[in-house]
């Protein structure tokens, strides 16, 4: 940033010295020499304005870049993670798929030889059952044959009851028969009391065998039963031997999916090595133009120095008249803001407030101060006839040292809409322009000071400008200045 000397350019005469002052062939020389120079200062102002918007797009697309090196890395780190998993999983369906083949063998093995047993029991059961059913029967013979034993006892005994009475009948000659019929009678009572003992315990083995018979009976339905639960379990087998086939299956489809994630990680790898090589060529590119946008910004400076320089010499160029009327416009400023403290319709306190406070629901932000209002009503006057006094001339406006501009031009100060960016064009008041631009506008105290720059004017659209500040003094307290932009020719 540049300035000029703090007199007027008309106050300043030629080098008598030189003779540059009476010579009009050397005023020529120069002036044109400042047309090329101010030339000069405008092309390398647009250059700078293109480097920086370069220099930003760059940056962000750096930014984005590492976003995208950031993400590739997650998804490198994911798709390990998937491989892993994948892998895991199949070794784990692998080492199932071995288990139920060992297990299903097993248990195969085991049921043979268990079904095998249980068949054997099944045929013995049933051998038994009808053995017991041929004691049954024996034993229902046997119980006929006592009974048949009983019927003769009880006859003899009433044969030989018989005998007895026809021998006392019969006297001592009948003696002799008596005993015998005595001896029968006792036969007959030990063959009934045998034949009594015989059904009694042929009734309790009745007893055991009807039970024998009934466990045998159950002993063989349980062995049928448990015949047939072996050939359910053998055909629970059999889907253990479709479940173990999808597990196969499954193991071929993990494999698949393993496959491509595992040449996906290979292509990761290739794009993160792509994506460093491009990050760091992008990183040295940002940081290359950030050093190009500062030595041209240098040149600017300078570029802007010789423009002051010229324009302070006295020698008459296309912006001297503007010049004129900007530092005419700031001195009548500076008048009318130390009147209004003089007269007590604002403080300096409150003509110097910084505590800008935000406009709700505004956008781009707005701001307001305690001199706003006054400003409002002071600064309107002034600034507007200067849009009229020379076609070239696109706004002018006074901003705070702080680059905060309070009342704009009335064509810049329309009510804000939805539209964020028609707002960025046409409400332009009361916002702060802190730009490298607006700052140097509103803390320059040398004479003037003359900036060639981009203006933004919002939705990507950029105008190439001339900005001619002059400072403004209140009571020899520097508030700001007064900014004049105009057009470049």
């Amino acid at each position: 940033m540049h300035m000029a000397a703090a007199s007027r350019p008309d106050d300043i005469a030629g080098d008598p010295e030189t003779g540059i002052g009476g010579d009009d062939a050397m005023r020529q020389a120069v002036a044109e020499m400042a047309d090329r120079i101010d030339r000069l200062g405008i092309e390398i102002a647009d250059i700078h304005g293109f480097v920086e918007a370069v220099t930003q797009r760059l940056t962000r697309q750096s930014d984005r870049l590492g976003q995208v090196d950031e993400a590739a890395r997650h998804m490198a780190d994911a798709n390990r993670k998937v491989a892993e998993y994948g892998e895991a999983a199949q070794a784990a369906a692998d080492e199932v798929r071995q288990d139920m083949t060992r297990t299903t063998a097993a248990i195969r093995s085991g049921l043979g030889t268990a079904r095998e047993h249980v068949a054997t029991l099944t045929i013995g059961a049933r051998s038994i059952a009808q053995s017991l059913v041929g004691v049954t029967r024996s034993i229902s013979a046997i119980r006929e044959s006592s009974g048949a034993i009983q019927a003769i006892a009880t006859e003899t005994q009433m044969l030989a009851f018989n005998a007895g009475i026809e021998a006392v009948r019969a006297g001592e000659a009948g003696r002799g028969f008596a005993v015998i019929a005595q001896a029968v009678r006792q036969l007959a009572d030990q063959a009934r009391e045998v034949s009594r003992d015989n059904a009694q315990q042929l009734e309790a083995l009745v007893t055991v065998v009807r039970g024998l018979v009934t466990e045998s009976e159950a002993g063989v339905a349980r062995a049928e039963q448990a015949e047939a639960s072996s050939r359910e379990i053998d055909a629970n087998l059999d889907q253990f031997d479709v479940f173990g086939r999808q597990v196969e299956g499954l193991l071929e489809r993990i494999e698949a999916i393993v496959a491509p994630v595992r040449a996906n990680i290979e292509g990761c790898e290739r794009v993160l090595f792509e994506l460093d090589d491009l990050v760091d060529g992008v990183a040295g590119s940002t940081a290359e133009l950030k050093e190009t946008a500062t030595r041209v910004d240098t040149l600017r400076g300078i570029s802007e120095g010789l423009i002051a320089s010229v324009a302070a010499s006295g020698v008459e160029t296309a912006d001297t008249p503007l010049i004129h009327l900007c530092m005419d416009a700031a001195q009548e400023i500076a008048q009318a803001f130390e009147h209004a403290v003089r007269v007590g319709r604002i403080t300096a306190e409150d003509l110097f407030d910084a505590r800008y406070q935000p406009v709700p629901g505004t956008n781009p932000q707005q701001h307001m101060t305690r001199f706003v209002r006054l400003t409002d009503e002071l600064l309107p006057p002034i600034q507007e006839p200067i849009l009229a006094a020379d076609p070239r001339v696109a706004f002018c406006a006074a901003v705070d040292r702080n680059g905060y501009l309070p009342t704009h031009n009335r064509q810049y100060s329309r009510p804000q809409g939805s539209d964020p960016i028609w707002n960025a064009a046409h409400c332009r008041n009361r916002r702060i322009f802190n730009d490298r631009t607006g700052l140097a506008a509103g803390r320059n105290t040398e004479a003037f000071l003359l900036q060639t720059y981009r203006r933004d004017m919002g939705g990507g659209q950029f105008v190439l400008m001339k900005d001619l500040s002059v400072p403004i003094r209140v009571r020899g307290r520097h508030w700001g200045g007064l900014r004049i932009g105009f057009k470049v020719a």
